[in-house]
């Protein structure tokens, strides 16, 4: 083997237009940056004039012109070093229409520096949760250039479009970029897929409403299941889209209706004139707990009760130390047990018989949210479909935008979730 070949297994060149020296190494500083420069040429017989498509048949047609030197090419790193091709391409005259013009290689798209290895490890690195600004620290170019990257990547038809719509899927909204509307953006998570069928960049109704008419009467009959949160007007809204579709809510959002209003109870009693108020504040997640999940046998040494208990005594005391709260309490527990064990009747019996009279104003609100939602709530005891893959793609959508600090450009951040979640892969077609 030739010290080219060498050289260009090592660079993953394939072009073999593409040459080098015996000496073709250098290391210097660029930036500060202890950087691998390669110097190479390219050269090659030409076809035809890319100028008038004149076919080079000998001497009289094309000849060599000298060659573009040093042209910069940005490559992967070799041995974690910032590598840098310098390429002198060489340039050709047309005797036909006197126009002149360079060799190209396929290393490297018209017009850019860097080249097309360092691109796909910039792709690659994408479909992470790391920044951008780590990317292109580990790659070796600007942060710009990884955003021109991205920009690229975002111009894609399955960016825009993902095709058929699911039979069953989730909806939700998530706080997005600032040239969302609203700044909320509108999420849509295929159930049988597990994964995100489309993101749109607003939450509001009428948009809402113009996403989905895009899609035939037809197609929108086959929808069978929605599942969403307590949020009613997307209930008007996608009877109106759906008319054929089950709305089922979350189990995880009717439970929390009630949370909180246990835990605001639990907050009205914490001021510093209550004897208990230390307990009250120190002990809110066994408040909050299952009652069949706190420890009744296991007893610890506690500075506010200067004894060892348990927390299930804990829980008790603090109870009893409010009606309200203690009958708020009862109630909480009561629905999360019927939820989980998907005990319809008890969960009816339980809305529908409440003392008006020892209820506060939070857990008022709450029992009426119930009764307004509850011909949708009883789907969700009859099936077991839930907006937990939503709740868990928001999660991930945040993690990505805190180590980014943000991101200014909402189509940038629907092509990051989907290079992360899988659904956009552009190496595939490369």
């Amino acid at each position: 083997m030739t010290h080219t070949d060498y050289t260009k297994k090592i660079l993953n060149i394939k072009d073999k237009n593409i040459y080098f020296e015996d000496d073709c190494l250098e290391i210097k500083k660029i930036k500060g940056i202890q950087t691998k420069i390669f110097h190479g040429y390219l050269t090659y017989i030409p076809d035809y004039c890319p100028k008038c498509g004149c076919i080079n048949e000998g001497f009289n047609d094309i000849i060599k012109w000298n060659f573009k030197k040093n042209c910069k090419i940005k490559l992967t790193k070799v041995s974690n070093y910032n590598t840098l091709l310098l390429l002198d391409k060489q340039r050709f005259l047309c005797k036909h229409c006197n126009h002149t013009f360079t060799a190209s290689t396929d290393i490297v798209d018209f017009h850019k520096q860097i080249s097309n290895d360092t691109r796909k490890s910039v792709t690659l690195d994408l479909m992470t949760k790391d920044s951008e600004k780590n990317i292109s620290f580990r790659n070796g170019i600007s942060t710009n250039s990884t955003n021109r990257i991205l920009y690229d990547l975002s111009k894609d038809e399955l960016i825009k479009n993902n095709g058929k719509l699911p039979t069953s899927f989730g909806i939700d909204e998530f706080k997005a970029t600032k040239d969302t509307v609203s700044k909320m953006a509108f999420i849509i998570v295929d159930h049988d897929k597990k994964n995100i069928f489309d993101i749109n960049n607003s939450r509001l109704s009428n948009d809402i409403y113009k996403y989905f008419s895009r899609y035939p009467r037809s197609e929108r009959n086959n929808v069978k299941f929605i599942t969403m949160d307590l949020f009613k007007p997307y209930y008007k809204l996608m009877h109106k889209l759906f008319p054929k579709a089950i709305l089922i809510p979350d189990r995880f959002h009717i439970i929390i209706q009630i949370r909180n209003a246990l835990d605001k109870t639990r907050l009205s009693l914490c001021n510093k004139s209550n004897p208990n108020y230390n307990k009250l504040k120190k002990y809110w997640k066994l408040i909050l707990k299952n009652e069949d999940e706190l420890d009744k046998t296991n007893k610890k040494y506690s500075k506010n009760f200067n004894k060892e208990i348990s927390q299930y005594d804990i829980v008790q005391y603090l109870i009893n130390t409010d009606t309200t709260l203690n009958y708020v309490y009862n109630l909480y527990q009561g629905i999360i047990k019927s939820i989980t064990k998907r005990d319809k009747e008890k969960f009816l019996n339980i809305i529908h018989n409440v003392d008006n009279k020892k209820l506060n104003k939070y857990t008022k609100q709450a029992i009426k949210t119930f009764l307004n939602f509850e011909s949708y709530i009883i789907n969700a005891f009859d099936y077991e479909l839930s907006n937990g893959i939503v709740e868990g793609t928001n999660n991930v959508i945040k993690q990505v935008m805190h180590n980014a600090c943000g991101y200014r450009k909402f189509t940038h951040l629907k092509t990051r979730i989907m290079l992360i979640k899988g659904i956009y892969n552009p190496l595939i077609t490369q």
